[in-house]
């Protein structure tokens, strides 16, 4: 209780929009590390639902919180949930551990990740510190990247989620869907392995993995080759009642996942309670990532305000 206090905002602070901003148009420049492990579950049954184990009693643990709060979204329909996810940049400490488990989860090559966390120094001597800006599609409600590729290609979900057709979404439609993005955060999968050029490609480039519903490789002829690709807050995980994997490997706080659709769910009570901001509000596009605005401490004059 005494750390989430301290991480509430003072009003009179300065803000930290100019380096966020910064962050936010380096972000492509920004690569990750492939590992191995995926969940690829589907939504459970009743009865497994029913057979499982229930969640332990942590009072105070934000995690199994909203662990508890994606259980009891699931039980709504699906036009009843508003998944969101919020970020707080003061918390992050630029590990890099939600990169390196989004790649493991999805199984992305040298192309692209869908997750990336620019860094980028802030302040002048002797007051420097340094801001790091996790980054990944933020499921607009109004998608650039569907409105420059003809219908059906892309979906925006009920539940808020933007999904990819990845047997569509190829060659010139792919790269129009990724020119499109303001954030940067679609790209098209060649192909590529980081093993190649070792005396055997990793079995853990080449395995299945679960996305949108099906499951798909990265071989040759694999559905997502040649496809625009970008993150989808762990589909395969949520809807078989698991936070995305960013959310789960976060060891400082600075990711929360949850719907909107619940005024009591940690996402509603974080965007009440802390001075909250989205990156390209206003090009009208209602993206679903909401970071937390807040001063950097110890150094003056840097806001998010200054170019959001």
């Amino acid at each position: 209780m005494k750390a989430d206090e301290e991480r509430k905002p003072a009003h009179d602070a300065p803000s930290r929009r100019g380096v966020m901003g910064w962050l936010a148009a380096s972000a492509a420049a920004v690569a990750g590390w492939a590992t191995a492990g995926t969940l690829g579950r589907r939504a459970p049954s009743r009865a497994a639902a029913e057979a499982a184990a229930s969640l332990p009693v942590a009072p105070g643990n934000r995690l199994v919180k909203m662990q508890q709060e994606l259980h009891a979204a699931l039980e709504r329909p699906l036009t009843k949930r508003r998944w969101a996810m919020v970020i707080d940049t003061r918390a992050c400490i630029g590990c890099q551990a939600c990169v390196i488990a989004c790649r493991a989860e999805n199984v992305t090559g040298p192309a692209g990740s869908y997750r990336r966390v620019p860094e980028a120094p802030a302040g002048t001597f002797p007051k420097l510190t340094n801001v790091f800006m996790p980054t990944n599609c933020v499921q607009c409600d109004d998608p650039p990247c569907q409105r420059a590729v003809p219908a059906g290609m892309i979906t925006k979900r009920s539940d808020g989620i933007v999904e990819f057709d990845y047997a569509k979404l190829k060659g010139a439609y792919a790269q129009a869907a990724a020119k499109a993005c303001p954030y940067r955060a679609v790209h098209v999968d060649d192909g590529r392995f980081f093993t190649e050029g070792t005396p055997a490609v990793q079995a853990y480039e080449r395995r299945s993995f679960t996305e949108y519903q099906s499951t798909m490789d990265r071989n040759a002829g694999g559905l997502p080759v040649g496809a625009a690709r970008k993150c989808h807050f762990c589909l395969h995980r949520i809807e078989g009642g698991v936070l995305p994997a960013c959310v789960s490997v976060c060891i400082s706080s600075a990711m929360y996942f949850g719907d909107l659709a619940d005024p009591a769910s940690t996402v509603s009570e974080l965007l009440r309670t802390q001075r909250i901001i989205r990156i390209h509000e206003e090009a009208g596009i209602e993206p679903r990532v909401y970071y937390v605005e807040d001063g950097l401490q110890g150094v003056p004059g840097y806001a998010c305000a200054t170019c959001h």
